[in-house]
């Protein structure tokens, strides 16, 4: 790893305003925050360790997240795709394409008897009402818990939220099989208990960032961190198909056992390893303890007073920010649920290669994460642009690129290989999203990171249930070339909207409220010397009671 570099980082920093504007607070708020980071940086100094340490240990965390995030995907597509082992649902697939379902698909251009469904005897007879609920269970628990684990994670730590999180999504991944076995109905509570853990896991996440990633540096490790979940879903593709055909517990149960196990032994090593903020590692070292302090806008103190939550809802860069994480979203359920139903019924494509084809965007998408996280931290660092502009720059490619490309698929019709160049640079775009909208939280308010993410990720995830019923609405009584099409000038309509108004009215600079006033310093105050009065009163009543 490189070695930080303060002197130069912090010149760079204060070069392209990345420090946090004093003049939109209050003066005495702005004498405090001062006073609390001197003291900060003062106690930092006198830290009695080595001045420069070889492991730089915010990447140690960075490495943790990313892996928090391979967990998050391997959970999600594991399930989908045991599923189609489980039960027998390839004959009523095969039933419908029979009776005329595709009414208007392009025309075959070649003959493969091969490619015939054949029936799968599942050891489930489940309708495909109940397989929507358990596939749908996990999202439902994801999205309602995330404000919960935001609060959590802010009042009780990061990382004890994180662990807990990474437990119980992992148990509840891991006993799924028994679930199955015994009902339907226990199944799909298992499934939404995986998703309550793996909504505490993102923000605990987001404020961990938070509190270890340098303003200037936040960009880049974050996106190494959001990466984890694409990397999730090219290991999952690459092996649950193998584990599924494998003999051994009758194969699909493999893919609980094997990813749930190795969740568990992952989260025993964040209890042991990941520590919560950069001053209570014992082995970091001085020179990156202050580096990350110096380049940090506020001391996350155990007094950080109440979330102010009407400033949020009231805040315009807020809901700008949360529909552009909304918009984003249409693309990935695109790709991940529904691209492979048009590769299939319209361009005709066999399902191994599907497959490989709906795989390849990954990849790319992996690549334009870290260029375009790399490129940020780079134009950051040299002062070339704020943090602001590089967010917005980020999010206004992501939209282009995307809208254009999904344009291209539009006219492309049933020219299958432009329909998969299109696709494929569409789908890739969406990876310069992560360095643009969806880290903007943490830029907003490293203070109430955790509740900021959880509010506007609630919100925006509503899309992965959203979108598939619009698809499905619109391809139920006719799945044609021409829906189809309609559903990609909905997404072209939604993911260029939303660049446009978070350029216009959303932000990446740090919002007053990000701070807390002199009033909710003094309140808390008042709060904490009330009840040590009150213990010391109980205190000095016990002793006297005694005396008598």
């Amino acid at each position: 790893m490189a070695k930080a570099d303060p002197e130069n980082d912090v010149v760079a920093t204060e070069n392209c305003c990345d420090k946090p504007d004093l003049k939109v607070l209050d003066d005495s708020t702005a004498s405090a925050y001062t006073t609390l980071k001197s003291v900060t940086l003062n106690k930092a100094k006198e830290k009695p360790s080595s001045g420069y340490s070889i492991i730089q240990y915010r990447y140690i965390v960075t490495l943790f997240g990313f892996f928090v995030y391979v967990e998050l995907d391997c959970y999600r597509i594991s399930t989908s795709m045991s599923i189609v082992k489980m039960v027998n649902s390839t004959a009523v697939n095969f039933k419908k394409n029979v009776n005329g379902t595709v009414v208007d698909s392009c025309p075959l251009n070649y003959s493969d008897t091969n490619n015939i469904l054949e029936p799968a005897q599942g050891e489930f007879d489940w309708s495909h009402e109940i397989q929507s609920y358990i596939l749908s269970a996990g999202f439902l628990g994801y999205v309602i818990s995330q404000i919960p684990g935001g609060m959590l994670a802010e009042a009780y730590g990061a990382k004890v939220t994180l662990v807990s999180g990474v437990i119980v999504s992992s148990l509840a991944h891991m006993l799924c099989p028994f679930a199955a076995w015994y009902s339907c109905y226990l199944m799909t509570a298992m499934q939404f208990l995986r998703g309550v853990g793996q909504g505490f896991i993102t923000p605990a996440c987001s404020v961990m960032a938070a509190k270890w990633f340098p303003r200037q540096e936040r960009g880049f490790l974050n996106s190494i961190i959001l990466t984890g979940c694409y990397v999730g879903s090219l290991i999952t593709y690459a092996t649950s198909g193998a584990l599924c055909s494998s003999t051994l517990f009758g194969g699909w149960p493999l893919v609980y056992f094997v990813y749930g196990g190795l969740g568990l032994v992952f989260g025993l090593c964040v209890h042991l390893f990941l520590y919560e903020h950069p001053k209570e590692h014992p082995k970091i070292g001085k020179t990156e303890l202050i580096y990350i302090l110096e380049n940090h806008e506020s001391d996350l103190s155990q007094k950080r007073p109440p979330t102010p939550w009407k400033k949020i809802l009231t805040s315009i860069p807020v809901y700008a920010m949360t529909f552009s994480i909304f918009s984003h979203f249409f693309p990935e359920i695109q790709q991940l649920s529904e691209h492979p139903i048009f590769l299939a019924n319209i361009l005709h494509f066999p399902i191994q290669t599907n497959g490989m084809l709906n795989s390849i965007p990954f990849a790319f998408q992996i690549l334009f994460i870290f260029l375009g996280g790399w490129i940020s931290k780079w134009l950051n660092m040299r002062g070339y642009v704020g943090v602001d502009k590089v967010r917005k720059g980020c999010t206004m490619l992501y939209s282009l690129g995307c809208s254009i490309s999904l344009l291209g698929l539009y006219f492309a019709g049933c020219d299958r290989v432009w329909s998969i160049v299109c696709s494929v640079i569409a789908f890739s775009f969406v990876g310069l999203a992560t360095p643009g909208c969806v880290i903007v939280p943490a830029d907003m308010s490293p203070t109430f990171a955790g509740s900021l993410f959880a509010f506007s990720n609630t919100l925006a995830s509503s899309a992965t249930f959203i979108y598939p019923l619009i698809v499905g609405a619109m391809i139920d009584v006719e799945e044609s070339l021409e829906q189809w099409n309609k559903i990609f000038l909905l997404c072209i309509a939604f993911v260029m909207s939303s660049g446009i108004l978070f350029c216009l009215f959303g932000s990446a600079e740090v919002q007053p409220w990000n701070f807390p006033t002199t009033e909710d310093v003094d309140r808390n105050r008042t709060k904490d010397e009330v009840v040590k009065s009150g213990t010391k009163k109980c205190t000095l009543t016990k002793e006297t009671s005694t005396h008598l």
